[in-house]
């Protein structure tokens, strides 16, 4: 009787400590994407030999907007599993967590993942949402519970 509660304890240690030190690894994979993540839905075209970003970006402190001049198609930022999906005022909410860190993208129309379905960077995972005369998503970030600033996360 005392073995087998010797190794279930032995067994439960090595799942808690596994899933510690697996969002370790995760959180250290991901910052040294910091300066490095992709816009989610702007794309770059030619003009006359010059690269020209389709959209405009507003910083606020803790979050991004990314605003196109039509319903574009929102592309996953990183690799992480949905922690969430809600509604939002002009449609959804997405929660991918990736280790600690959290990127939600907002607001979106129709998306097509649930929680705990796997999102691969580049993968499209919805479209941006209409505001007023053009159409938006908006991007905040944070570890666990606090919220950091997103635009030095990005390739600028």
């Amino acid at each position: 009787m005392k073995f087998s509660k010797a190794i279930l304890f032995i067994l439960v240690l090595q799942h808690l400590f596994g899933l510690s030190f697996s969002q370790q690894i995760q959180n250290k994979q991901f910052e040294k994407c910091k300066g490095k993540l992709p816009f989610p839905v702007c794309t770059v075209y030619k003009y006359n030999n010059i690269n020209c970003k389709k959209c405009d970006v507003d910083v606020s402190p803790y979050s991004l907007t990314f605003i196109t001049d039509s319903a574009a198609e929102v592309r996953a930022i990183y690799d992480g599993i949905v922690a969430k999906v809600f509604p939002v005022e002009d449609g959804y909410g997405i929660v991918t967590r990736v280790g600690d860190y959290y990127l939600t993208h907002y607001p979106l129309t129709n998306p097509t993942y649930k929680k705990g379905d796997l999102i691969f960077s580049g993968q499209p995972i919805s479209r941006t949402g209409s505001s007023a005369s053009h159409t938006d998503v908006n991007i905040l970030m944070s570890k666990t519970t606090t919220f950091i600033d997103p635009y030095k996360w990005f390739k600028w």
